[in-house]
């Protein structure tokens, strides 16, 4: 990170004390789309994002995920998150979290998200897009890929070099195991994405008409080379 945001931002592993932040950031990055208003039409915003805690929580307490933030440094609010799913066999050191008797109850729900969602849900197009996107991780992935499943910053912070620090943090890490990084993205990133090395390797479509909605989501896979390649094809 620059001097000059490093006066103003500090970066650091998320806590469970984080979690209403990384909602709020989580539930305001994708406000403009209408697939989760499809998806869950008379829903608010709070019930919402209890429901994406459920989530959350499952993954901080993964010991293979490297959730990493961006706090302002007067506030301590956290204004930008990215996910990191760093595999054990990199060697990498997990970062263990010590959850309350809540957040653990939170893990515990979210492998049973169904019971826990909102309703009414329109679970056919819940799961279409993971199934989609599981799909082309299977196919364009190996054991020692690095995944970026999630960046986002708060609109009030963006056009700082938030998501930069956030990029240059999981970068640093695979160019200096000689591993490749993939990530699923919106045209909306695509910019920043291409700046730091990534490539498309194809865009997936989904349609929304067989879950009874109209239009089109696009994801584009990316996958950025190390600075060197000379890593195991495993």
């Amino acid at each position: 990170m620059a001097d000059y945001l490093a006066s103003m931002y500090q970066v650091r592993y998320a806590t469970e004390a984080d979690m209403p932040g990384l909602c709020e950031i989580n539930y305001a990055s994708f406000k403009k789309y209408r697939f989760r208003s499809a998806v869950f039409p008379e829903s608010d915003p709070a019930t919402l994002k209890d429901f994406k805690a459920l989530n959350g929580m499952k993954q901080i307490a993964n010991p293979e995920m490297h959730i990493v933030t961006v706090s302002d440094s007067t506030t301590g609010h956290v204004v930008a998150y990215a996910r990191w799913f760093i595999p054990e066999i990199l060697g990498v050191p997990p970062h263990t979290c010590n959850l309350s008797e809540r957040g653990a109850a939170q893990v515990a729900a979210a492998e049973s998200p169904l019971i826990h969602a909102p309703r009414p849900m329109n679970e056919g197009l819940f799961f279409a897009p993971r199934k989609l996107l599981a799909g082309a991780r299977k196919r364009h992935t190996i054991a020692r890929d690095i995944v970026l499943d999630f960046l986002a910053t708060l609109h009030t912070h963006r056009g700082r070099g938030i998501g930069s620090a956030l990029l240059q943090w999981g970068i640093k890490i695979a160019d200096s195991l000689h591993t490749r990084i993939y990530l699923e993205a919106t045209y909306a990133g695509l910019p920043l994405y291409r700046r730091y090395g990534w490539e498309i390797l194809e865009e997936l479509v989904l349609d929304l008409e067989p879950h009874g909605e109209y239009g089109k989501e696009v994801f584009i896979i990316m996958l950025r080379e190390p600075l060197s390649i000379d890593y195991p094809q495993t």
